[in-house]
């Protein structure tokens, strides 16, 4: 069966396209609009700025305006497309691609597919999360009949569920080294350093343990070996 991609659509595509250079373009039209409200009020910061921007009303300064927020809002939309997961399925395995990052997955490895909220989750045999990554349109029908259509064991809600614990700091029943990973990862998922918490994920998994967030809570289980 030939391959197919989920992610987004084509129309999701041609709206991040074509939508974000146009608002930009748009906001970008309208400053001096805004400029000149703000600057009526009795007090606002940045009122500088807010002169220049006035100033440029009328002209080719307004279409500078709104030329430069159409290319912020270009650059913007690429970022957005460039970032988004991309998962390919084929017959003999995954490839999961987002931003520089390329992975495969195959076919003979993974044991569980799944969809948790908005994330695409794929457990190994050994019950590790190889994916776990937020995919546009994920609780699709389509997500689902991609993976059933071509043999992947596709189940309605993660079969280990029920192993998951909350972690606290410095938790007994976890190795010291385990304890020190989810630590750190703790305070890359404060910091919104979503790099960081995925190599940190992948450290944890190495040691025999996973993790999911929950909220802004990390939970923990064992592997589970065959």
């Amino acid at each position: 069966m030939a391959e197919e991609t989920l992610g987004l659509s084509r129309a999701d595509r041609g709206i991040i396209g074509i939508g974000f250079p146009l608002a930009g373009g748009v906001v970008g039209w309208l400053l001096p609009v805004a400029a000149r409200w703000l600057l009526g009020l009795p007090w606002v910061p940045f009122a500088g700025p807010l002169r220049l921007v006035e100033h440029l009303d009328g002209g080719w300064g307004r279409v500078a305006l709104a030329a430069g927020g159409a290319l912020l809002g270009a650059a913007a939309g690429f970022v957005a497309l460039h970032e988004s997961l991309r998962v390919t399925v084929g017959d003999e395995g995954l490839t999961v691609v987002s931003g520089e990052s390329r992975r495969s997955v195959p076919r003979r490895d993974v044991d569980a597919v799944f969809v948790d909220g908005r994330l695409l989750v794929v457990l190994d045999r050994e019950s590790r999360q190889v994916v776990r990554d937020r995919l546009e349109n994920a609780g699709s029908p389509r997500v689902e009949r991609a993976f059933r259509e071509r043999g992947y064991p596709w189940v309605p809600r993660d079969p280990y569920d029920g192993l998951f614990r909350r972690w606290v700091p410095d938790l007994p029943d976890l190795p010291a080294s385990v304890n020190a990973l989810l630590a750190a990862r703790a305070k890359a998922l404060e910091s919104k350093s979503a790099a960081d918490a995925a190599e940190l994920h992948d450290e944890v998994q190495k040691l025999g343990y996973t993790v999911r967030d929950v909220g802004v809570a990390q939970h923990w289980r064992p592997l589970v070996r065959p």
